[in-house]
């Protein structure tokens, strides 16, 4: 058992490799996939409750809702288009001593 203020020790003798792992764990369209899938259910709710409930007023807690899974993929899409272009960050001071030759 290692202690704990000791850093994981990197995979492959690559001190990235680690984090490599955990980017391709999933496939980079899965978060895509994902966010249609929360934006179509929540226009589903709002279609479904504008057909049924609609003309009595009935089950008024899945527009809050619909409305709120409607817009979770914009807001999601709206951060990473401010957050900047992935990767493109300069290597930090010293990081040459860890690549490879």
């Amino acid at each position: 058992m290692e202690p704990a203020g000791r850093p994981e020790k990197p995979q492959n003798g690559h001190p990235e490799a680690t984090t490599r792992a955990v980017d391709e764990a999933a496939p980079p369209w899965s978060w895509l996939a994902g966010l249609v899938a929360v934006g179509l259910g929540g226009a589903a709710l709002l279609v479904w409750w504008a057909l049924a409930f609609h003309p009595a007023n009935a089950r008024l807690w899945m527009v809050p809702a619909g409305l709120v899974l409607l817009g979770t993929p914009v807001m999601a899409w709206l951060s990473l288009l401010a957050s900047g272009p992935r990767g493109r960050q300069a290597s930090p001071p010293g990081a040459a001593a860890y690549t490879s030759a």
